[in-house]
């Protein structure tokens, strides 16, 4: 219940999320581990996929493990070049991540990421 994201001037917390209102296709955290969730009583999944699904995100673009910079800034544009161009969400970050992967091999630096939520045509941004 303690996840959030920090912006300028403070934090972005779970609590904050679910008072929120984000009506957004696609919300993109490329950070750290910003797709760990937390399995509490009840196992139920806490974190902050479950606040922006919650303030109306449809479909969110998570890493799950540190991630390297440059690597990421050159996955993030390629991932937004394939779908602008038309490609839908999953196949434009499959390009992308194939890409980054034929720089650097190891996962580390291409697989971070995943989707989640709808990842449907009907969820294209134009």
């Amino acid at each position: 219940m303690f996840s959030s994201i920090r912006m300028g001037d403070g934090y972005l917390n779970l609590y904050d999320l679910y008072q929120m209102r984000l009506p957004s296709k696609l919300v993109t955290l490329s950070g750290c581990a910003t797709g760990m969730n937390f399995v509490s009583a009840g196992d139920e999944l806490l974190g902050l996929q479950r606040g922006l699904f919650c303030a109306g995100a449809s479909s969110l673009l998570l890493s799950l493990w540190d991630v390297y910079d440059q690597s990421t800034a050159k996955l993030m544009e390629a991932f937004y070049k394939n779908y602008i161009a038309g490609r839908e969400l999953a196949a434009a970050l499959q390009a992308a991540m194939q890409q980054i992967r034929e720089e650097h091999p190891h996962p580390y630096f291409w697989a971070p990421f995943v989707l989640a939520g709808k990842i449907t045509e009907t969820n294209r941004l134009n």
